[in-house]
């Protein structure tokens, strides 16, 4: 309910000014704390003299004017002032026009229209809707004419931005003409440089919710020659802080209910934990080291490792960082967090409590409590302006920190809190160096572990986390003047910084980037980690004693009980307030043209005022917890404000109808926050914190968002039967025993115990015995048998067999981002099932699939409950093991995919990076359901659905299977890695074989110690390598090694010879250079996948990479695979391209990330996932210390530890010579455990994975030093 603004029963001449900043300045509108009372209809609105109606009076020179105009601008153009003051003193000629206003020259150049200048400000003004426009920025001050025009038509609803470069300009102006009236408004920004972006970023720092509503760039057209090129460049600059106030303002809507939730949920810590109070200035005048994640941390991390470092400076550390650093050997004194989202405790998985002895972790109390729960160390909370609202005279109180927008923010800030000075920036990039995204070592590379193979790298992961958003990328310079990225939450949190550096400089303070990468930061030095240490943090500097975080006495939480019952109690008298105003309100609406009962209406709403304004305290907590409505309400204000062709009546029409909905959006805010309290209740008293929020279908009402009740979604569990293969294409039969009952039956009673399932379809070729394969006395939810058939599956999910293969561990990742729901997913039939039982979404589920989740977190109960509160989602899916999770596919989507049945209508590219569309990761939305960690980060497949994998679920968990026993998917987990790791299998599931060592050129980087010559593998070596494979079935075998396959002489005989043994997929890696024939030879095999290290773009930097000039032939040849590949169409429309349609083999072009060609990535990238879905980024190879190979400049980055230990556990590399090299890397062979020929390939597979093992034990922490892998 509001008074306030464009409301009241005051007319216009008695308004108050709008005030530049809300209350605080993170909200978005004035503060309101009371009640609503519309106009009444007898009150007009006063117009405001346009300026063209004025007289317009010129005076001779004056010191006097010249100092009430500059007088007038304020401090918020202290710039501008200045320069003006200092400007040189020149003669201007002014003169009256035709029309009676001011016209004049300024050094022979007209200043405004010669004749009619008053025409001519009306039509630059009348081309700008001020209604959906609420900040101005014109281009060129000439007389202020126009200026004063906009000005006073916006009515101090919008903000006006004038840039004038001519200082001397406007010296004379101001000495002339006596604008000071209008010049006061505290929402006009006067800007004399075009390229002082953090000076214009300052100052319209409290303006992101007025540039959110709309901005528009106006040129002033007497002043466009005069300004010239610098009319771009400001351009620029307020485009680019126009994104930023979206971005910023969209986030605070977006979030506002869920940060004062947040805050709530963190109010024990608050209200009876420890603040910061005792830590300002006790660190005064020593170094700060505020650590962030970007790639060049690994620069200088190990500087920061040097014993005694740490004792000297104050490490602050954000929360991304903390991992990498504890790796390092280095305990942050304080680590910050702030981050709203629940995936923000991904960061503290698995911490040793003991190594944070001597580390306190900060927070904002918006921080989820994710976080909080799972830091096992001290915290410290900053103070909050809403919590000590909360707690009214309870308040914590204390300095607060400035508003900070990241971590890293938040990490600064406190580093000065702490009285550091100066303040060194590491990792600090804010740009992507290097085409990395995070520094080695973090997180969320562990969130990413499961999805690694040998067709989704570390680096390729790390380019799409960047190119997700590339809509928002743009080009700067980093340190070192060479090209980088960086999008626009980058830039936000640059100019964020900038901002601050300029006001520390200004104070006298420094600020050093150490970063050694990155963008420019405006206002800093640039130095490197160690010379600063060296100069601030010597050895002779003596260590910084910092005190403990203590608790306050457990008294104080029932004074805090007391405090949030009477907030409750006020709020609730609010909302029945507010009811009843509602009531009054609608009755006005009816009855508008009585003007007695309107009257006696006005005085009912004084009781309902009086009790808001009694609880005007806690009517504030309203506006803090629903942004949105708040943000709205300021349109609408602006929108009445503004229409000038509104007759009262109408004008108090629109005022009504603004106060109801403002009125039921408080109602609904103060019952929602009462619910928040009643949480926060028991967190006091049992320490359970229950959310309020997170899928309520009340908070879009309270936050003003209008949504049709929905019904509850029918679902029904579609479950696709192959019955002689699974998902990977490998023969397997689903009557198999496991655990006294059959697989299918396993699976089939996992699902039954789901709770919002309507049925189970099962999808079944013609003559499948469903009778003889179900026990359905022991299924409780009706079963509908679909025939489909021959096939349950078309004939292009041979293609989607082949590229889940490669990739049997990994929930998403295969090749073309193919995910194990793809697996399972036969789109015309599903859609069929849908329509005959009209529901509304599929959940689908493997045949094989007997381990399935249901109750734990991320199973199918959580699925299925996420996707009831989001029936409109196209997909809600969970993360995790394959044939551990499942997903609930809309049925619009099962349709769209089936009338699309090509590569892009597919789950997996829907998932993945999408050039067309690019968008964030789901696996971070509300979409994606997770898992506990050591589940979802498992390495390992739940499905059973080879013999190798029967075999090894046998192994690890078949006493557990008795009965009906259902072991938990952690207990799982845990036995599948350890029998991985611990028992190898009796075969590699992937083989590398060399075949020779011959290339048409030389790789650069490639070590001289292993520029080996090999004679070319016999028929008789390869058979005896590759016959044992049989009895696996899933063997997947690359074609790799020191030289080209492609230039063996016999390399098509051997695809089929593999393929006759039983391997599942043979891959290919080759430069594919030479004659056309070579890729004929290759159409005709049964080849599953061609790697092609292509590495470039231009013919320039492939003859840099490979030593040789073939780059037009290459892609030739490329182009010639494309064309000739096997189309696999089940539905795809006959008019696509082959590129879209389903074909074999999948053609994967890679690319090794290097100095030499990093400028290419972007557009390589690009190219190849939209022609064919797939593009490789590889690291630097990792070649063996000993080969003292040069490392490449770039910044490195590698997968988790547990992957190569993974890794070395299920593949193995054969050379040429039949020799095992435990290092995969190690091509010259001096590592090898024995030849194939002289002991099997079984005997020798056993030995290699033991000395690996040995080899990796105790050191799981040394990725760089370990076995290096192939990229």
């Amino acid at each position: 309910m509001d008074s306030r603004g464009s409301t009241g029963r005051r007319d216009c001449r008695g308004r108050r000014r709008a005030r530049w900043h809300s209350r605080d300045s993170k909200g978005v509108g004035p503060d309101r704390s009371e009640p609503s009372v519309s106009a009444r209809p007898e009150v007009a609105t006063i117009m405001i003299p346009s300026a063209e109606s004025k007289h317009a009076t010129v005076g001779a020179q004056s010191a006097d004017t010249l100092a009430a105009n500059l007088e007038a601008l304020g401090s918020l153009n202290h710039v501008a002032r200045v320069a003006i003051q200092s400007a040189e003193d020149r003669e201007i000629e002014i003169e009256i026009a035709e029309d009676g206003r001011l016209t004049g020259t300024w050094d022979g150049r007209r200043l405004a229209s010669a004749h009619r200048p008053a025409a001519e400000t009306t039509r630059l003004v009348e081309e700008v809707d001020l209604s959906e426009q609420a900040c101005i920025a014109i281009i060129g001050f000439g007389l202020g004419d126009h200026v004063e025009a906009f000005v006073r038509r916006l009515r101090g609803t919008g903000v006006v931005v004038v840039l004038e470069t001519d200082a001397a300009l406007l010296r004379a102006v101001f000495s002339r003409l006596d604008l000071s009236e209008w010049l006061a408004d505290e929402r006009l920004i006067l800007r004399v440089d075009p390229d002082d972006s953090v000076g214009l970023a300052a100052s319209l720092a409290g303006a992101h919710s007025l540039m959110m509503i709309g901005t528009r760039i106006v040129e002033h057209p007497p002043s466009r020659p005069r300004i010239g090129a610098a009319t771009g460049r400001f351009s620029r600059t307020l485009v680019d802080l126009a994104a930023t106030a979206r971005t910023s303002t969209t986030t605070l809507l977006g979030q506002s209910g869920t940060t004062i939730e947040n805050q709530l949920s963190n109010l024990d810590h608050y209200a009876i934990g420890a603040g910061i109070e005792d830590l300002a200035g006790i660190a005064r005048g020593r170094l700060g080291v505020v650590v962030s994640a970007g790639p060049s941390l690994r620069r200088n991390i190990s500087v920061l490792a040097r014993p005694g470092v740490r004792d000297r400076c104050a490490i602050v550390a954000t929360q991304t960082t903390l991992r990498p650093l504890l790796d390092a050997g280095i305990a942050p004194h304080f680590v910050t967090a702030l981050d709203y989202h629940v995936i923000s405790s991904r960061f503290y998985e698995g911490l040793d409590p003991a190594s944070l002895e001597d580390t306190e972790l900060v927070i904002d109390s918006r921080v989820n409590r994710a976080v909080t729960e799972a830091w096992p160390g001290r915290i410290r909370c900053i103070p909050s302006l809403q919590l000590d609202e909360f707690l009214g005279p309870l308040a914590r109180g204390g300095e607060r920190l400035q508003a900070s927008t990241t971590v890293a923010h938040l990490a600064y800030t406190f580093a000065r809190h702490l009285g550091c000075d100066p303040v060194a920036l590491i990792g600090q990039d804010l740009g992507f160096t290097d085409g990395l995204y995070y520094a080695p070592g973090t997180a969320i590379h562990e969130v990413w572990l499961p999805e690694l193979n040998s067709f989704n790298t570390v680096e390729t992961m790390e380019w799409e986390r960047i190119a997700r958003h590339r809509n928002h990328l743009s080009e700067r310079h980093d340190v070192n003047g060479r090209r980088i990225f960086t999008d626009a939450q980058m830039l936000n949190y640059l100019q964020s910084f900038e901002v601050r550096f300029a006001e520390d400089v200004r104070n006298g303070l420094r600020i050093v980037d150490a970063t050694e990468g990155g963008v420019r930061k405006r206002n800093t030095e640039v130095r490197s980690l160690a010379e600063t240490i060296e100069a601030h943090a010597g050895i002779r500097t003596s260590a910084i004693d910092f005190p403990r975080s203590t608790r306050s006495e457990a008294g104080d939480r029932q004074a805090v009980l007391e405090r949030l019952g009477l907030v409750r109690t006020e709020l609730d008298e609010i909302a029945e307030a507010s009811d009843r105003t509602l009531e009054i309100l609608e009755r006005m609406l009816e009855v508008q043209s009585d003007a007695s009962e309107m009257d006696r209406l006005f005085q009912r709403l004084e009781a309902p005022r009086a009790t808001v304004k009694r609880h005007a305290a806690s009517r504030r907590l309203t506006d803090w917890f629903n942004q949105l409505a708040t943000f709205q309400r300021l349109r609408a204000d602006r929108r009445i404000r503004l229409a000038d062709d509104l007759q009262p009546i109408d004008r108090q029409r629109a005022e009504l109808e603004r106060d109801v909905v403002n009125v039921r959006w408080t109602r609904d805010a103060c019952r929602m926050l009462g619910d928040l309290l009643q949480s926060t209740h028991r967190l006091l008293t049992d320490g359970v914190f229950e959310s309020r929020l997170g899928d309520s279908a009340g908070m879009a009402e309270a936050m003003g968002v209008v949504a049709s009740p929905a019904a509850v979604p029918k679902v029904v569990a579609v479950v696709a039967i192959d019955p002689d293969r699974g998902g990977l294409g490998v023969d397997r039969g689903l009557a198999a025993n496991l655990g006294g009952r059959s697989i299918l039956q396993r699976t089939l009673e996992r699902i039954d115990s789901a709770i919002g399932i309507s049925a189970i379809a099962l999808l079944v070729p013609d003559g499948f015995d469903v009778e003889s394969a179900v026990d359905r006395t022991r299924l409780d939810h009706p079963i509908h048998v679909h025939e489909c058939g021959a096939r349950v599956f078309g004939p292009e999910h041979e293609a989607i067999q082949v590229a889940r293969a490669v990739a049997p561990t990994s929930w998403r990742g295969g090749i073309h981002g193919m995910t194990s729901f793809d697996e399972v997913f036969a789109p015309g039939p599903t859609a069929a099932v849908l329509a005959d039982l009209d529901a509304d979404a599929a959940l689908l589920v493997g045949a094989d699939w007997p381990f399935v989740s249901v109750d734990e977190p991320g199973g199918l109960n959580e699925i299925l409950e996420r996707h009831r509160k989001r029936p409109n989602a196209t997909w809600v899916f969970g993360q995790g093991p394959p044939g551990r999770t499942a997903m609930v596919l809309g049925r619009a989507a099962v349709e769209i995919m089936r009338r699309n049945r090509c590569r892009v209508g597919t789950i997996g590219y829907q998932l993945a990076y999408r050039p067309e569309m690019p968008e964030g990761d789901p696996i971070v939305g509300d979409r994606c359901v997770h898992a506990e960690p050591a589940v979802r980060s498992a390495i390992a497949r739940f499905a059973v659905d080879t013999p190798r994998e029967i075999k090894r679920l046998e192994r690890a968990i078949g006493p557990m299977l008795l009965g009906d026993a259902s072991p938990d998917s952690r207990e799982i987990a845990i036995r599948l890695e350890h029998r991985a790791l611990s028992g190898p299998l009796a075969t590699p599931r992937f083989l590398r074989v060399e075949l020779n060592t011959g290339r048409t050129g030389r790789r650069i980087g490639t070590p001289e110690a292993i520029e080996v010559e090999r004679a070319p593998m016999e028929e008789s070596m390869f058979r005896r390598i590759v016959e044992p494979l049989a009895d696996a079935g899933d063997t997947v075998l690359f074609l790799d090694g020191a030289g080209d396959p492609v230039l063996h002489p016999r390399f098509d005989d051997f695809i089929e010879i593999a393929m006759d043994a039983g391997v599942r997929v043979v891959s290919i890696r080759t430069d594919l250079a030479g004659d056309a024939s070579v890729v004929d030879r290759l159409l005709a095999t049964r080849v599953g996948v061609v790697e092609i290290d292509l590495d470039a773009e231009t013919g320039e930097t492939y003859r840099l990479m490979h030593g040789a000039d073939r780059f037009e032939e290459v892609i030739g040849n490329v182009e010639r695979l494309i064309a000739g590949r096997r189309r696999l169409d089940g539905g795809t429309p006959a008019a696509l391209p082959t590129e879209l349609a389903f074909a074999l083999p999948w053609i994967v072009p890679r690319f090794e990330r290097r100095v030499e060609n990093i400028g290419e990535l972007p557009e390589f990238f690009e190219r190849w996932r939209r022609r064919l879905g797939v593009a490789l980024i590889d690291g630097p190879a990792r070649w063996p210390s000993a080969t003292g190979t040069e490392v490449d400049p770039l910044s490195p980055t590698w997968p988790p530890p547990r992957h190569d230990e993974m890794v070395n556990s299920v593949r193995m590399t054969v050379l040429a010579d039949g020799s095992v090299p435990i290092a995969e890397l190690d091509l010259a062979g001096s590592t090898s455990v024995g030849r194939v020929g002289e002991r099997s390939l079984q005997e020798l597979w056993q030995e290699l994975v033991q000395r690996r093992r040995d080899r990796f034990e105790g050191r799981r922490d040394e990725p760089a030093t370990l076995s290096p892998l192939r990229p």
